[in-house]
């Protein structure tokens, strides 16, 4: 937006301009001919072109900008996310201390079929439609929604709990559901929802007032986003305090290498590291149904 000119107005004697004739509208119209045609060829009221260049100048810095600032993050993301072709094997099972043998041999089995089948039922029947999910106390935020939104929600819950009034999804108001400005998964209304923490280990103590559950699959980039932006928040504030308990359950719909995926979460816990195994697939994740989390690469 221009500012203000600060320069200081002088005042002018008046300038005495004579009148001008009053014309028919045959004499009217023949003197703006004659001054059209004289602006036409002396060529003088060049500002307006300068200022339309002016204006195009600024629109193509705009889009230019626009242009290098998806060009930065294509790089970034590129630099950042491993391909492939540069990533191959992922030796999980020894950068998590699992006996590899044993790993393989689970995950070739496909024991665990069923109950990967069974945790995306569970996510479909309690409205999941995308990834990731999150339940506080059966109520769904949905995104990889900002750390200060999960923030204002459970420490609603742990009002209440501390209030002594229970249980606490019962009494989640309507007003500060919508002052946490929260995208949910079915309807405006928020609606608490019966979801289990299903048979992955669960984070924190098991009688802590508030509980959380996160449906996420494994190659989906907002899950990753939320694991490195909030995640970690949240444990450290609330789960490693006695505030929370946090679950993790599969919801492997972006392919078969996400089932994979799941079904090696299964094979890890039988070891003792599931959340090693969970916290090393978001820490290296490549590229959406790439082959990067495939079986072959889990194997090896």
């Amino acid at each position: 937006m221009p500012t203000k000119s600060t320069t200081k107005s002088t005042r002018k004697p008046k300038k005495i301009v004579p009148k001008k004739p009053v014309l028919s509208k045959t004499e009217s119209v023949s003197q703006s001919n004659i001054e059209s045609a004289s602006f036409t060829s002396n060529q003088k009221p060049t500002k307006p072109y300068a200022q339309i260049l002016i204006i195009l100048l600024i629109v193509a810095a705009f889009f230019i900008g626009m242009l290098y600032t998806k060009v930065q993050y294509l790089e970034n993301n590129q630099t950042n996310t491993p391909s492939p072709s540069a990533t191959g094997a992922l030796h999980i099972a020894q950068q998590i201390g699992m006996d590899p043998a044993k790993f393989k041999s689970c995950l070739e089995s496909n024991k665990y079929e069923k109950a990967v089948e069974n945790d995306l039922a569970a996510g479909q029947k309690a409205g999941v439609s995308g990834t990731p999910t999150i339940f506080i106390d059966g109520y769904p935020i949905v995104g990889a929604q900002p750390y200060s939104v999960f923030q204002t929600m459970i420490n609603q819950e742990l009002a209440k709990s501390q209030n002594g009034m229970l249980p606490l999804a019962n009494l989640f108001t309507e007003k500060a559901y919508a002052q946490s400005n929260i995208q949910i998964s079915t309807t405006p209304t928020p609606s608490r929802v019966s979801v289990g923490v299903g048979n992955l280990p669960i984070l924190g103590n098991k009688n802590a007032p508030v509980t959380i559950i996160e449906f996420a699959d494994f190659q989906c980039p907002f899950c990753e986003q939320w694991f490195k932006n909030v995640e970690g928040q949240i444990i450290k504030n609330y789960v490693d305090t006695g505030k929370a308990k946090f679950a993790f359950r599969n919801y492997a719909f972006l392919g078969q290498d996400s089932v994979t995926a799941a079904e090696g979460a299964y094979c890890a816990n039988e070891q003792g590291k599931f959340w090693q195994y969970h916290d090393y697939l978001y820490n290296h994740q490549g590229q959406e149904n790439s082959g990067w989390i495939s079986k072959a690469n889990l194997e090896q």
